[in-house]
């Protein structure tokens, strides 16, 4: 059975996390979206050269679980190659905790995230708030798995976990 999934879903959902589990249970590669997309001090890589390196990584491979968003920027490329799409569909009340938690974490443990950047208080507060970018992604990221779950990607397997108990049964499926 090939093998070739997205985890996606919201922000703080839980996706990297979940790929590192399924990646150790299931001996599959998981490359990180994030870890791909930002360079050293959180600048961005243009879209052209994320694209290519994200299809590099890939192709490399037999099978393989990418956990990330970026979603319309890869419709077209990764989502065609995906074999299964893992949708963290969580509610805002779990999402937004974790949210802190994780973010406090990272600023009080030094811990690299992004590839080899670090999280900051002013970055938080100031420069990329994450529960604003939540709140604004939010909706939309679910409109849009909604629709192409029912129309453009209907044809992939699609797994919709809607809460942190669901997590058991991918390992039965995949």
């Amino acid at each position: 059975m090939e093998r070739k999934i997205i985890i996606t879903g919201t922000s703080c959902t839980g996706k990297t996390t979940l790929g590192k589990k399924l990646s150790n249970e299931l001996s599959v590669t998981q490359i990180d979206l994030d870890d791909l997309h930002f360079l050293p001090n959180w600048v961005e890589k243009e879209n052209e050269q994320f694209i290519r390196e994200v299809n590099e990584a890939v192709d490399k491979l037999n099978d393989w679980i990418v956990t990330g968003s970026y979603q319309t920027v890869l419709k077209d490329t990764l989502w065609q190659k995906a074999s299964v799409i893992v949708w963290l569909d969580y509610p805002l009340h779990l999402i937004l905790p974790r949210c802190f938690i994780r973010t406090f974490r990272r600023i009080c443990y030094k811990e690299k995230c992004c590839g080899e950047n670090y999280e900051s208080l002013h970055r938080m507060l100031f420069k990329e708030n994450m529960f604003l970018w939540i709140l604004k992604t939010y909706w939309k990221r679910k409109q849009r798995l909604e629709s192409w779950s029912n129309g453009i990607f209907a044809h992939k397997k699609w797994i919709i976990l809607t809460n942190l108990k669901e997590e058991r049964k991918l390992y039965n499926v995949l």
